[in-house]
């Protein structure tokens, strides 16, 4: 399922399959950070079978959540329990309750080159028979398979994003909501060295993830960085900036036809304009770029596709 489900489809359909094994009517999926004295933080969330509202609850109750807390003291140990347990914690009881959870059982394995948690927590409702020691056992075998398959997920479906680009240099990541890089390859990494020459490697830097949290894309003295969310990730394509960044997006694709042969008429037809505006804007296009004939237009064209 790695190889042959999308990245924004991976979640639901690994969970689709799970249920048939280990029934449960919601679950939730992701990834969390959790450090001595500092409240835990969620990085990326996928919920399954629940409303948009129950992260936001549970963000409001988590220092009380005493199963998150056992899970996370134990990595690769699921630990389950039922809502009538919860009887002395009001504020978690009156969510679980207010969410129909009769029963819960939830393990985390860590990314020690990170300092994440991917967690699985799985529910059921309250007239359904409570997770028992077999399914904690099946999770805690299930779960470092998730894991690597999600992982193993991204790594795929960004080299087939890859594969039909015309600029081979190009790099790509996966980030989450903090700023966070969960896979990354060599040309990612070489390319924001060329902007950020002290950048280490674990996070991006600060303007750039103000960029994607702004929801633009990023355009520096180097590179110019494009982001697409997949869920609760980010998807980040980034290039070499080159001279032809300096055009408009109408001025870049007369530019492109101009080098395919095309001629002023020709171009004139296919934006319903005069062959007049055609040569106009072709002279702004040579001044931008400082050339000034075809032959030199041509020449910084090819520069850019190889590059």
């Amino acid at each position: 399922m790695s190889r042959s489900v999308p990245l924004e489809r991976f979640q639901p359909a690994t969970l689709s399959r799970l249920r048939s094994d280990l029934p449960f009517r919601s679950a939730w999926w992701g990834m969390l950070r959790a450090r001595p004295g500092i409240p835990v933080t969620l990085h990326s969330n996928f919920v399954d079978g629940l409303p948009s509202e129950f992260v936001p609850c549970w963000e409001a109750v988590k220092h009380e959540d005493e199963l998150a807390a056992k899970v996370l003291a134990a990595p690769g140990i699921a630990a389950s329990v039922e809502t009538k347990e919860l009887r002395h914690n009001n504020n978690l009881l009156v969510m679980v309750e207010r969410f129909g959870i009769g029963s819960a059982t939830s393990i985390a394995v860590v990314d020690p080159g990170l300092g994440v948690f991917t967690f699985l927590s799985l529910y059921r409702g309250p007239d359904a028979a409570p997770f028992d020691g077999g399914d904690r056992c099946l999770q805690e075998i299930v779960m470092p398979h998730l894991a690597a398959a999600w992982h193993a997920n991204w790594l795929y479906h960004l080299e087939g994003m890859r594969a039909g680009w015309e600029r081979p240099r190009d790099g790509l990541g996966v980030t989450d909501r903090h700023g966070m890089l969960h896979v990354r390859d060599p040309a990612f990494s070489d390319l924001m060295r060329s902007e950020w020459p002290r950048w280490n490697g674990s996070a991006l830097p600060v303007a750039l993830q103000d960029s994607i949290s702004r929801g633009g894309k990023y355009d520096g003295r180097q590179l110019s960085i494009e982001a697409s969310r997949q869920h609760d990730l980010t998807v980040l394509r980034v290039r070499p900036r080159s001279v032809l960044d300096r055009l408009s997006p109408r001025e870049a694709e007369i530019a492109t036809w101009y080098r395919e042969g095309l001629s002023y008429k020709q171009i004139a037809a296919r934006l319903a304009c005069s062959p007049y505006t055609v040569r106009h804007h072709l002279r702004a296009i040579y001044d931008k770029l400082g050339v000034s004939n075809k032959a030199a237009l041509v020449r910084l064209t090819d520069k850019r596709l190889m590059s």
